[in-house]
């Protein structure tokens, strides 16, 4: 089985680099980017679906994350992220991997969100995004993305982002590009332990796809989360506990083609800073 789907994976990507010479898809984390179209269920990983959405941050926050996709070494992936706020916004540094050895994507980015008004916040990230196969070639490319979110009342949050809007071509002759990648949402929070949120992203060349997902505090400590990805046929589902200020998050996704993916995130936020 793991032959089959490593072999598959394989195929799939040296087709996509040496026939169709197109259009080259980011990486992708589903579990831990919700939360964006909020206020009380954002944290630093939220700007893997919006940049804008560490705008308010008043303290330091740090996570990484992991994921063995398809139960198989040869396609984990992990993120890590760091928000920083400062006098009148907050920066982040955002650095993704995916793959292994004989082929990898790598990104990392920079970032600053900040408030334009009390109820618009805005951000914007600059990002170095690298495919490695020794083998074949190495490519990389320079990007950005923009986000924006509307926060229409205290409990009712929407939003609009766009990754590389440029389509920024991937290395010199080889004639594949970034994908572009357009997302929407709205977000409500039904109390202060209860949120959810829709959100729809469209990717160049591919359908549109719609994110369902809600999270859940009964306690201070325990924090539930679950969602869909309708067009990918991904679904997630994961527990986490907070000790003092870690935030530890066993989840897991499921592809109904490909098979399971166990995570694990862990996230720390630092002493509130005064006077912000």
């Amino acid at each position: 089985m793991k032959n089959t789907i490593l072999t598959g994976l394989t195929a799939l990507l040296s087709y996509s680099i040496t026939v169709a010479q197109a259009i080259h898809s980011p990486i992708t984390f589903y579990y831990p980017s919700s939360g964006s179209y909020s206020k009380n269920f954002q944290d630093a990983f939220s700007l893997l679906s919006n940049v804008a959405a560490s705008a308010n941050f008043q303290n330091f926050q740090v996570g990484v994350y992991g994921e063995k996709k398809f139960m198989l070494a040869e396609t984990s992936q992990y993120s890590a992220v760091i928000s920083a706020p400062v006098y009148s916004g907050s920066f982040s540094l955002e650095t993704d991997y995916f793959g292994f050895s004989d082929y990898a994507e790598s990104q990392i980015g920079l970032g600053y969100a900040l408030p334009a008004s009390p109820q618009i916040d805005v951000g914007v990230k600059f990002n170095y995004y690298q495919v490695r196969i020794p083998a074949y070639h190495n490519a990389s490319a320079v990007n950005f993305e923009l986000g924006a979110l509307l926060h229409i009342n205290e409990q009712l949050h929407a939003g609009v982002s766009v990754y590389n809007p440029m389509n920024s071509p991937l290395g010199k002759n080889t004639g594949e590009r970034i994908a572009s990648v357009y997302k929407t949402g709205i977000g409500y929070e039904w109390s202060s332990s209860f949120f959810t949120q829709l959100e729809i992203l469209k990717e160049k060349n591919k359908d549109a796809d719609v994110h369902l997902a809600i999270q859940y505090k009964p306690l201070e400590q325990f924090f539930g989360r679950a969602g869909i990805y309708t067009e990918s046929s991904v679904t997630y589902f994961g527990l986490g506990y907070l000790y003092h200020r870690l935030r530890m998050d066993i989840c897991i996704s499921l592809h109904q083609q490909l098979g399971l993916s166990p995570g694990l995130l862990l996230f720390y936020q630092f002493t509130r800073r005064s006077g912000k």
